[in-house]
């Protein structure tokens, strides 16, 4: 009889809530069907050598910052003279191999572009590469350097790139040759990489 009775009076409270909200038995009985509930996040405890505590934290983001690659070079960024030597060897190798075009005409005249960098990131000192090569060809009394692109015979491209890493920069100097019609002619790649040796000089 008591067990009626008590079912009754549940029947009887469900009932006066139905108006307001739909509630479970287990809502009156044990309070709100949503509850929030906290987890704290403990630290990994490892035990080391000297039975010591070593705490790590396992929810704290971990990221590293590595150096960009402009930044990797300038650690031990090669100095200007470095960069005169492919250039030189290019140069003087272009001059020997086109004697046939500049010593059959009185004049021939050779238009020098600007120096393309295809690293961008490599450090300054790149000028001396473009400054020596317009120095072999000014004083070979071989092809007649011109400012004006329209009056040259040839044109004459010049490009510095790393083909190794910024740890172990493997500098390449190319010349490409071409003419008045844009045929290209020859090309002629030079490159200098440093030595594993004490003074660390470049070869």
């Amino acid at each position: 009889m008591k067990k009626i009775t008590i079912m009754l009076s549940g029947i009887a409270i469900l009932s006066a809530c139905s108006n307001t909200h739909d509630v479970t038995l287990r809502e009156l009985l044990f309070g709100s069907r949503k509850k929030t509930q906290t987890v704290e996040t403990m630290p990994i405890r490892e035990i080391t050598a000297d039975n010591q505590d070593k705490h790590i934290v396992t929810d704290m983001p971990f990221t590293v910052q590595l150096p960009k690659r402009s930044e990797r070079f300038e650690q031990d960024a090669p100095l200007p003279e470095v960069y005169a030597i492919p250039a030189a060897r290019a140069t003087n190798k272009m001059l020997d191999e086109t004697r046939d075009i500049y010593e059959q005409n009185g004049e021939t005249f050779l238009f020098i572009t600007g120096l393309k960098k295809a690293d961008r990131t490599l450090p300054d000192g790149i000028y001396k590469a473009e400054q020596v090569t317009r120095q072999i060809i000014d004083g070979s009394n071989t092809f007649k350097v011109t400012a004006d692109k329209d009056e040259a015979d040839y044109i004459l491209d010049t490009i510095i790139d790393n083909v190794g890493t910024p740890e172990n920069p493997i500098l390449s100097y190319r010349l490409i040759l071409i003419d008045r019609e844009n045929n290209k002619i020859n090309e002629w790649i030079e490159t200098v990489r440093r030595l594993s040796n004490d003074d660390r000089s470049w070869w």
